[in-house]
């Protein structure tokens, strides 16, 4: 089984100092709002992923007038305790200790899977491309190591390539400056839409299932990659065709001093029922959709890494009725190992029903009490 055991804060958000015990099963964090609830999961996910899964910017998660902060805990994973440090400094390169080693910021983040649903992720179906391609890219590179290494080679790529077209040299120049950084682009970008497509396929496999047990199988999901390359089967026509459209594409791209094809531009399509969910689907479906989307990402998870993955849930049950509540926690028990969720809403009844143990947190203020024995930590 796999479970984080136990977690250190210091300086992290609004906890200025805090530690924890956690149940290798369910736990449950009750508090009102503006407490540290959703601070508390964001902790585990730096832990676990090293990043933030509401910011990209490191220095917002230190504390008020603090520009440091040290997280450190215990994944059991293989009956092996393994400690992971996490050191954040302003204007220093992040430091990770894994095992009293250290490590590339980019090594862990396979390693120690997680999962987090918050309210927030309904932007994934309702707010624009940018939030989709954010969201498979962290999922691809935490599932392929392969697609972490590209995508970040891609980006540099991009970023050279840029640079040349807002040049002010003649066309002959241009092109010829262009040259490498096309080819580069090229290779890289057909690999990152191709892992991409599989990915989603798989993804929707995955969805689809719980979507349909959440909805009784009224309504569809689908995805859909929606790519500004054109994609082929065959890998080698389909680097032809990208070098085909970046020719068509030169005076564009010159005229507004910036690539304008590839994966960095792409989409992914969510649909309820063949319409596209952000435009056509009512709240409650897209808030569905979303849900259905993480449960996904736990399916991958569990037959990539033969484990089930931590999932966090942040505030999750407030949104949903009875019935999608018992669902969830339904399939929680029956496909997940270690789960926290923090809620401001009393769910005793329900953890009743599925009978699975279990241990009652209250967070206040940043500060967290085990109501099983009544010991703030």
């Amino acid at each position: 089984m796999f479970y984080l055991k136990n977690l250190a804060i210091d300086g992290f958000r609004n906890y200025k100092q805090q530690k924890m015990q956690f149940h290798p099963c369910l736990n449950v964090l009750i508090g009102e709002n503006a407490q540290g609830k959703t601070n508390l999961l964001e902790s585990i996910f730096f832990l676990s992923v090293n990043r933030s899964f509401r910011t990209k910017n490191d220095y917002e998660l230190a504390n008020f007038n603090r520009s440091c902060f040290v997280l450190k805990g215990a994944f059991v994973k293989d009956n092996f305790n393994h400690t992971i440090q996490v050191n954040y400094q302003q204007n220093k390169r992040l430091k990770v200790i894994v095992n009293d080693n250290q490590v590339n910021r980019f090594d862990n983040i396979q390693n120690y899977p997680v999962v987090v649903f918050s309210p927030d992720d309904l932007q994934i179906v309702s707010e624009g491309p940018s939030v989709r391609r954010r969201f498979i890219n962290l999922e691809a590179s935490r599932l392929n190591s392969v697609y972490l290494k590209e995508l970040r080679d891609y980006q540099r790529v991009l970023n050279h390539r840029n640079h040349v077209l807002k040049e002010k040299k003649s066309r002959f120049l241009i092109n010829d400056q262009l040259a490498p950084w096309d080819q580069s682009l090229i290779t890289l970008g057909v690999n990152l839409v191709r892992a991409r497509v599989e990915i989603i396929k798989a993804l929707e496999k995955e969805a689809q299932h719980f979507f349909n047990e959440i909805t009784l199988a009224k309504e569809m999901l689908s995805l859909e990659y929606a790519s500004t390359i054109t994609y082929v089967t065959d890998k080698e026509e389909m680097k032809k065709l990208f070098y085909q459209d970046l020719l068509d594409r030169r005076n564009q791209e010159l005229k507004r001093f910036s690539t304008l094809l590839g994966p960095h531009l792409d989409d992914i399509k969510i649909m309820i029922n063949g319409y596209e969910a952000r435009r056509f689907s009512s709240q409650g479906q897209k808030r569905t959709a979303a849900l259905a989307l993480k449960m996904g990402e736990i399916s991958l998870f569990k037959q990539k890494n033969n484990i089930s993955p931590i999932i966090l849930l942040d505030d999750v049950f407030s949104e949903l009725d009875h019935e999608r509540k018992l669902k969830l926690l339904n399939f929680i028990s029956e496909n997940a190992g270690q789960c926290i969720i923090t809620t401001a809403v009393d769910l005793s009844g329900l953890i009743q029903k599925i009978n699975k143990e279990h241990k009652l947190l209250t967070i206040s203020r940043g500060s967290i009490i085990d109501e099983t024995t009544r010991n703030g930590y």
